[in-house]
């Protein structure tokens, strides 16, 4: 289920504070486990996000995105999907990290590899969106260096605004 820049997994994303984590390959057999764990946290619990929409989404075949189970000691831990290309720079569509994999470190490895990435194949901006009530995703964004770029509101879910954040400009690695 990946495909762009962003699929060559395994990747190894070093140690966190919970262990080794490594993206693999999003397996179909992963995908209603995860989301029925995903949508139980927030931001997805205060829309009453289903689960069966969340693995739908997860399973569909998509040429222009990348999609990982994240891993930590072997154990699947959250989902990342990046969509490529996107206004000049990859999309951070989703990055859902279980309670167990929250706090240590895992999604700024995450975002470093993201970052790193893009920088690599020289992207011009870096894309992710959050959703206007979830302030620890913001927060979260904002201390990697993003910036508010739009309010998009209703899509996802009527009655609820997304917040469109950018990093921008981006340099090329030497």
């Amino acid at each position: 289920m990946t495909s762009s820049l962003f699929s060559a997994p395994p990747i190894e994303l070093g140690r966190a504070a919970a262990g080794a984590v490594r993206l693999l390959p999003l397996e179909p057999s992963s995908c209603a486990s995860l989301a029925t764990g995903i949508v139980a946290i927030e931001p997805w619990s205060v829309m009453n996000y289903p689960a069966e929409t969340l693995a739908a989404f997860l399973l569909r075949p998509d040429a222009g995105a990348s999609r990982y189970v994240v891993s930590v000691n072997d154990e699947e831990t959250g989902v990342v999907s990046v969509r490529h290309p996107w206004l000049k720079g990859p999309y951070l569509e989703l990055l859902a990290l279980l309670p167990q994999a929250q706090d240590q470190g895992i999604g700024s490895s995450i975002m470093a590899w993201f970052e790193s990435t893009a920088r690599q194949h020289r992207a011009r901006n870096l894309w992710v969106c959050a959703s206007s009530f979830n302030a620890r995703g913001l927060r979260f964004y904002e201390r990697h260096g993003f910036t508010r770029a739009a309010t998009l509101p209703g899509l996802v879910a009527d009655g609820y605004d997304e917040i469109l954040l950018r990093k921008f400009p981006l340099q090329p690695e030497a």
